[in-house]
């Protein structure tokens, strides 16, 4: 089988990057891997969605509405614009923050409205993602917690190892940033121990097993 995760956001947080860092992971591990844009150009604050397959064998690039085991958020509206690419009892993994659109007169739903929306679909763990990555210097560095705390989940359910993608944050931004990466992604992974994501990775080694 293949696991199918939808990465959402807005465009300047990573998004891309982040998948990327997740495909080439699991690739060097042998897998099959398929990552596809299929929605925004990635420009600052546009709406972005990647998809993120991973199998033994994988063929199509796309996933279907309804069909995504897991969702990688870093935004809150963005989460909820994106559930029901979720099947019903998947799970997602959502930065708490939103970012009001920046054209004028939008409305925005309250952030326990858009939560809603993805607990009606999902089982949702919250990140305070984009705090911790302003706290330890790198504002735009959430997609670094997030790639920190989806890794505890593949190693535990046999993607990857959370050493070699650590290094890989690490090799990201340079001599300046390179080292907050770092940081930031073993933050993630802390989370992830803090919340128990064990019920995660089991869900997530049972669709790569079936």
């Amino acid at each position: 089988m293949v696991l199918n995760i939808v990465v959402v956001g807005v465009g300047g947080q990573g998004i891309l990057s982040l998948s990327r860092m997740i495909g080439e992971a699991a690739l060097a591990h042998g897998w099959d891997v398929r990552v596809a844009e299929t929605h925004g150009l990635s420009q600052r604050g546009g709406s972005v969605i990647v998809h993120v397959r991973i199998g033994k064998e994988v063929m199509a690039p796309t996933i279907s509405e309804g069909e995504a085991d897991l969702m990688l958020a870093l935004e809150l509206i963005e989460a909820a614009r994106y559930s029901y690419y979720l099947r019903h009892g998947s799970f997602a993994i959502v930065n708490d923050k939103a970012i009001k659109p920046s054209l004028p007169g939008t409305k925005v739903p309250q952030p326990e409205e858009l939560k809603k929306t993805v607990e009606g679909v999902a089982k949702v763990r919250y990140l305070s993602a984009s705090e911790t990555a302003i706290a330890l210097g790198n504002p735009v560095g959430a997609n670094m917690v997030i790639f920190g705390y989806f890794s505890r989940i593949a190693e535990e359910a046999g993607i990857y190892s959370i050493e070699e993608a650590r290094k890989m944050a690490a090799g990201v931004g340079g001599k300046r940033y390179g080292p907050i990466n770092e940081r930031l992604f073993m933050k993630g992974a802390e989370y992830a121990l803090r919340d128990g994501v064990g019920d995660i990775a089991v869900f997530v080694k049972e669709r790569l097993s079936t």
